[in-house]
């Protein structure tokens, strides 16, 4: 995502390898709010985003068609935020299925991070803590590799700003093709250093290559470690999933509140859910052919080690009460 001036920018950025790479606080709703609500369903919110409309009609395997009841519909933005910016028009699952390559999806099925530059001890220790909600996240294996050195940024990719400084994305991505590892589902660089896309951005997040399975993210602004460590673990889990879900061929969702929801600030990222919506869950589940209800059970369990808000808990309560899961 850019960042517009005046503006603190987004959660994760995108470029797309196959071709480039509302100011209504309330509600107006509809028929259906009037209706029982099946329990854990959240009650009526602002209004929704309407190109989302046919995303959250959409049907879906049962199991996440189950689980739409309790997730809560993408709403309209407000000034400032993403879709106000970039009005998206989303990803069906339809659509995500018809992109599937015709040799099947690329094998590989481990995640890499790779640090750049130089980390502290603490540092790292988030980057492994990381690493083990992703690993539940995604249901797959999470393998840290050696840090790149810094020289992969040349000096004309450098620029100093008041508060220190940034790296251009570009030439990360660029230096970590050659160096994807070939069961690669996602090779992510993690750098202390904060970054920007080109000279028109004031910073981002995170980026990632849709078709080339690698990203870059920084945790230059996900806050101070060391007095408020689980809010920067928060942080730092939300920028990986999100930017690993647009390697593995996922577009920003307009369904739901989701992980995969597009962020123009920190203050918006912070209020994007750390679990994917049942749109994009169904996504990953056929990408890396993962069980979702296992997948719930074991992000929920990460989730509470970790401290972390349990956005899992109303969609498992949910397949409990239809009997899906063991009491």
């Amino acid at each position: 995502m850019k960042n517009t001036p005046g503006t603190r920018v987004l959660a994760v950025a995108v470029s797309l390898a196959l071709g480039a790479v509302l100011t209504l606080p309330l509600a107006f709703h509809s028929a259906d709010d009037l209706e029982p609500r099946p329990k854990g369903a959240p009650p009526p919110g602002p209004r929704a985003y309407a190109k989302g409309q046919a995303h959250r009609l959409e049907r879906l395997p049962r199991v996440l068609e189950l689980s739409k009841a309790v997730a809560r519909p993408k709403r309209a933005p407000r000034k400032g935020e993403w879709l106000e910016a970039y009005p998206e028009g989303g990803q069906l699952l339809s659509e995500f299925l018809a992109e599937r390559p015709d040799g099947g999806w690329p094998p590989g099925r481990t995640i890499y991070l790779v640090p750049v530059g130089e980390m502290t001890t603490e540092q790292g220790v988030l980057l492994t803590r990381t690493a083990e909600v992703l690993t539940a996240w995604y249901q797959t294996e999470v393998k840290v590799l050696p840090a790149l050195s810094d020289s992969v940024v040349p000096d004309a990719s450098r620029r100093k700003r008041d508060f220190g400084m940034q790296w251009q994305t570009g030439p990360i991505l660029d230096a970590l093709l050659p160096l994807r590892p070939p069961d690669a589902a996602g090779l992510m660089a993690v750098t202390a250093v904060d970054l920007y896309p080109d000279e028109e951005w004031n910073f981002v997040f995170g980026e990632a290559r849709y078709g080339e399975r690698v990203g870059v993210m920084s945790l230059f602004r996900h806050g101070d470690l060391a007095t408020e460590p689980t809010t920067v673990l928060s942080r730092t889990a939300s920028t990986a999933a999100h930017e690993l879900g647009h390697m593995v061929g996922l577009l920003h969702c307009v369904a739901f509140e989701c992980a995969m929801n597009g962020s123009n600030s920190l203050e918006e990222s912070d209020g994007i859910p750390l679990e994917p919506c049942p749109a994009c869950l169904a996504k990953l589940s056929v990408r890396l052919e993962f069980d979702p209800l296992r997948r719930a059970l074991a992000i929920e369990a990460v989730y509470l080690d970790a401290g972390l808000s349990n956005d899992v808990a109303p969609a498992l309560g949910l397949f409990r009460d239809a009997g899906l899961l063991n009491p």
